[in-house]
């Protein structure tokens, strides 16, 4: 099951070209690959969230008893970035998984196509992070530098593959701090290809960033039965298949 759209600021009712992928669906919750450049839920912009897009696909498969249906993000991830996304279909399972993400029981792993070759195949990133809110922007504060609201962000990182220009890396989160990934991987002289408000030379053709949400693991709300889920690259950025072999 499919979803459609066109890259960039679209409108809820245009739909040319693909958007979403189902990756899981059972009672409790549905599992999504976010495969163009939409906002998670509703934003100031006005532009189609995920979200409402999925309640719609949902009313339009089952009527009436659909349209009172609950569905709600558990996480987020960035309108320019890809991937897995998880939708609580109940109350219970929102609280469920709400507390699953603050436990860190849910694991994240994500894969960035990055511009500048590592120094090394592995690392450790420990930051201290500022968000101008206004800019919509994250930075990674220096040695004893100060600010008014910081937070503190860890991630780890290996290098899994390469193409002739680009360098693919698997990071997995240990925080989930707002642009984390982006922020700190720039200030790891590493910036994400496409994602040129954190350094890197343009734009990528399909509106996104090379940063895809690759794997989820975690446990069904209410079964608790662990769920390994993966989520396919987005088809309309051939540099994908460098890192998929395909």
């Amino acid at each position: 099951m499919e979803g459609k759209m066109e890259p960039g600021k679209v409108p809820a009712d245009q739909a040319t070209a693909e958007q979403w992928r189902l990756i899981h669906e059972d009672g409790d919750i549905l599992v999504v690959d976010k495969l163009a450049p939409l906002p998670v839920q509703a934003e100031k912009s006005g532009d189609a969230a995920l979200q409402d897009l999925l309640r719609a696909m949902l009313i339009a498969r089952g009527g009436e008893a659909e349209a009172a249906a609950f569905l709600e993000a558990a996480h987020r991830i960035d309108r320019r970035a890809s991937g897995a996304v998880i939708f609580a279909k109940t109350h219970r399972s929102l609280e469920t998984l709400e507390a699953d993400f603050r436990e860190r029981r849910i694991g994240k792993r994500y894969i960035a196509c990055v511009e500048k070759e590592p120094t090394s195949t592995s690392g450790k990133l420990v930051d201290r992070l500022a968000w101008d809110k206004r800019k919509n922007l994250v930075r990674v504060l220096a040695t004893g530098e100060a600010a008014a609201e910081e937070q503190e962000a860890k991630l780890s990182w290996k290098l899994v593959a390469r193409s002739e220009r680009y360098f693919f890396l698997e990071v997995e989160l240990e925080t989930g701090r707002h642009h984390q990934i982006r922020a700190q991987l720039t200030a790891a002289g590493m910036p994400i290809r496409g994602d040129v408000k954190y350094g890197a030379k343009r734009t990528t053709k399909n509106g996104l960033i090379m940063l895809h949400s690759w794997q989820l693991v975690l446990t069904q709300p209410r079964t608790r039965e662990t769920l390994t889920l993966l989520a396919p690259f987005p088809e309309t950025e051939p540099l994908w298949k460098a890192f998929t072999g395909s």
